[in-house]
């Protein structure tokens, strides 16, 4: 065995120890999943991940129970199979949902959320965030490296978003978006059994 593989084996078994006890911190987390460390979570006990997920290092997950004096009511729940890259960025205020192997590239941010800006006299981070709806990512969807999926927005089951683009509204099923803001570039076509650019 080389030394890379034997250091991979080490964060492998480091990472089991990991999880194992940040296990119970969270709403659930079932035993066939693994997050390799370091991640930074808040409000674990908000957060629902079911079987065979992958949560790779350097990531900032958060639900958001409270900012300021306004309580929400966060949940997340992750489907079984779905694995989140490096330094993965996501923060829930109302019930954001990832369904079943959902596949998210590193350095994706997701969010429910947004700081208001609107008072010139108040600083964002002092002032009310604003929450226009949640995300829903449908089963099979792949998330290319570096994207942002923004608030109030479903995107459908086996769609592919470019890397870098920016999802501001809702994806039908079957769609490859790419670009700022995202746009539609394909969709599959079952009568012709083909990918089709638009």
């Amino acid at each position: 065995m080389g030394f890379l593989e034997q250091e991979r084996q080490k964060c492998l078994g480091f990472a089991r120890e990991f999880t194992a006890k940040a296990r119970g911190d969270f709403g659930a987390f079932d035993e066939s999943s693994l997050i390799m460390p370091p991640l930074r979570c808040e409000h674990p006990e908000f957060m629902f991940f079911g079987k065979n997920i992958i949560i790779n290092s350097n990531g900032w997950i958060g639900a958001v129970p409270f900012y300021g004096d306004t309580q929400y009511e966060p949940r997340l729940d992750v489907g079984n199979g779905t694995s989140f890259g490096h330094g993965i960025h996501l923060f829930c205020c109302t019930h954001m949902k990832i369904g079943k192997e959902v596949m998210i590239a590193p350095c994706v941010y997701i969010t429910d959320n947004i700081h208001g800006y609107e008072d010139i006299n108040i600083p964002p981070v002092r002032q009310p965030l604003k929450v226009p709806g949640p995300v829903t990512i449908g089963d099979h969807t792949w998330i290319g490296e570096r994207a942002c999926i923004l608030p109030n927005v479903v995107i459908g089951r086996h769609c592919v978003i470019g890397s870098n683009a920016v999802v501001t509204k809702s994806i039908p099923d079957y769609s490859v978006v790419a670009g700022i803001p995202a746009r539609v570039i394909k969709h599959y076509n079952f009568d012709r059994k083909t990918w089709v650019r638009l």
